[in-house]
């Protein structure tokens, strides 16, 4: 089959777009999140992470002002951290806070671990790292 050519190109992202990494922080279930750094943090880790939960059935870039919240985020050394919960999307109204509240420490243990820069590095700079919840509703 072939597609044929538009006749003209879609309209960009109106919320932007971002550049990151895309990471399963779950296997069971199966959970994913996005995280932009700053750009001087490319090839290392932020310690600090603004994760940004959608409302009701969003997930990844849920507002207009998402890509206002990275700038902030990056002018200050943050990462911005999108993920991806079982209530996303469809799942809205089908699950709990509680099981909410597991699947967001999932993430955080999981950044914590991989994303920043966690083991014998944390003890000798003495920076702990931060989290900041964002919700939009």
């Amino acid at each position: 089959m072939r597609i044929p050519a538009p006749s003209s190109p879609p309209p960009l992202s109106p919320y932007g777009t971002f550049t990151g990494s895309l990471f399963q922080y779950s296997s069971s279930p199966s959970l994913i999140a996005f995280e932009s750094k700053p750009p001087a943090f490319t090839t290392t880790q932020t310690k600090n992470k603004c994760i940004l939960l959608g409302g009701l059935s969003d997930g990844p870039i849920p507002t207009p002002y998402t890509k206002q919240l990275e700038h902030i985020c990056h002018s200050h050394n943050w990462s911005l951290v999108q993920p991806v919960l079982s209530s996303s999307y469809l799942g809205f109204g089908h699950g709990s806070l509680d099981r909410d509240t597991n699947e967001i420490c999932k993430l955080m243990n999981y950044l914590l671990c991989h994303s920043c820069g966690g083991g014998e590095e944390e003890e000798e700079d003495g920076v702990e790292p931060t989290f900041a919840l964002v919700g939009h509703a």
